[in-house]
């Protein structure tokens, strides 16, 4: 069994293994399933629509104080001990929402632990991308962080494949089907972080930044937020959309689902590959440009060829957060990675929370699909707009 001895493997490998499977866990099922359970939920009266909003807004706040916990969290239990530590809480998240459905309790149960859950996202969002750059050839960046997201990706696909079967079930049984799926993304994660991950300098080492740094470090944070803001639409609404909004069967939106993680799957490695051919300024624009597309394009013209577009297309998001990881860590190197990836994500998790309670709150207030992607669609742009900016 020598090849599945952790040290066989090269570092950069492990750790591109290892924070695809967190990311798998704890966003691609921990986030993300949520959004096709919603008009279940819904119809079935365990939420009001409202609710089932600000349930998803929960995980979204959560991302923050993931962010925040991430430097006591890694000065107490070391990075390794940090990374494991999310990739249990995130399945016990994942365990802990199989409800019933006619508990009383069932709205603040469920925000809890998607709230705990978006911390454990946060928290690796900003541990493994660090060590996983800083392991990374240079000529194979791209690629590394490309494989880091695709994780993102395989747990809205399988989800995707596996939800809208399990539903007719129930929902505690989809969760139940969902948690051991993402059983089998934590074993993998804890081999791939059984050894010990190569040292990086001390926290207190990290070298303050000049003012270009930081200015370019601004324009990086305000990407990451809009791209954040870009993406709370299909987030929470995109299945809800299909189904309640285009009045389309439940089977419909699981279809739609399933090519959102599809797109998420194959198109985040496409869009790494790409980027180390074409630059990642380059890429980053492209693929900002893609995303405002393809939010606008389903509530302009909503018929099924371009829902379905709008599904890979989006779908494929996880490539933006792949190129902006990318790109910090070209522009600063392994001294600097953690501290402004950190800044950017904590940054973009406030932006993020902010504005999925604003949207949701929208959405409540109006009832109002189009308004929604209106301002996702525009949020993305602004992205395309400031990435040509960093140079």
């Amino acid at each position: 069994m020598a090849t599945m001895d952790p040290s066989s493997s090269p570092p950069w490998v492990r750790m591109a293994i290892g924070g695809s499977s967190a990311l798998f866990v704890g966003m691609g099922l921990g986030r993300f399933s949520y959004a096709p359970m919603i008009p279940i939920l819904i119809e079935e009266n365990a939420l009001s629509p409202a609710e089932a909003g600000y349930v998803g807004a929960f995980n979204l706040a959560g991302f923050l104080f993931g962010v925040l916990l991430q430097p006591p969290l890694r000065t107490q239990i070391g990075e390794r001990g940090t990374l494991r530590l999310c990739l249990y809480t995130s399945l016990a998240c994942l365990i802990a929402s199989a409800a019933p459905l006619t508990a009383p309790w069932l709205f603040p149960w469920l925000a809890f632990w998607r709230g705990l859950i978006g911390v454990a996202v946060g928290t690796i969002m900003v541990q493994a991308l660090a060590v996983a750059t800083r392991t990374a050839p240079p000529d194979k960046l791209g690629l590394v962080t490309g494989i880091v997201f695709t994780g993102v990706g395989g747990g809205i696909f399988l989800s995707g494949v596996a939800i809208p079967a399990l539903l007719d079930q129930g929902l505690t049984a989809t969760w139940i089907g969902v948690s051991a799926i993402g059983a089998g993304a934590v074993a993998l994660g804890l081999w791939a972080y059984a050894d010990p991950i190569p040292e990086a300098a001390a926290p207190e080492a990290e070298p303050s930044l000049p003012s270009p740094l930081w200015a370019i470090t601004i324009r990086l944070a305000a990407a990451q937020s809009l791209f954040v803001i870009g993406l709370i639409p299909h987030t929470i609404f995109w299945v809800d959309y299909i189904i309640r909004g285009l009045h389309h069967t439940v089977t419909i939106g699981g279809i739609h689902w399933t090519l959102f993680g599809l797109g998420a799957l194959i198109g985040t490695a496409l869009w790494g590959r790409l980027a180390d051919q074409i630059g990642f300024r380059t890429g980053l624009i492209l693929v900002f440009t893609s995303l405002a597309i393809g939010l606008i394009a389903p509530v302009v013209h909503p018929v099924m060829g371009i829902l379905i577009a709008s599904s890979l297309i989006v779908g494929a998001q996880p490539g933006c957060s792949a190129l902006l990881s990318g790109r910090t860590q070209q522009i600063f190197g392994n001294e600097s990675m953690s501290k402004v990836w950190r800044h950017m994500t904590l940054i973009g998790s406030i932006g993020q929370g902010i504005g999925g309670y604003l949207l949701v709150a929208l959405f409540d207030a109006t009832g109002s699909y189009a308004a929604i992607f209106l301002i996702g669609s525009m949020a993305m742009a602004s992205g395309a707009l400031i990435s040509a900016t960093i140079r």
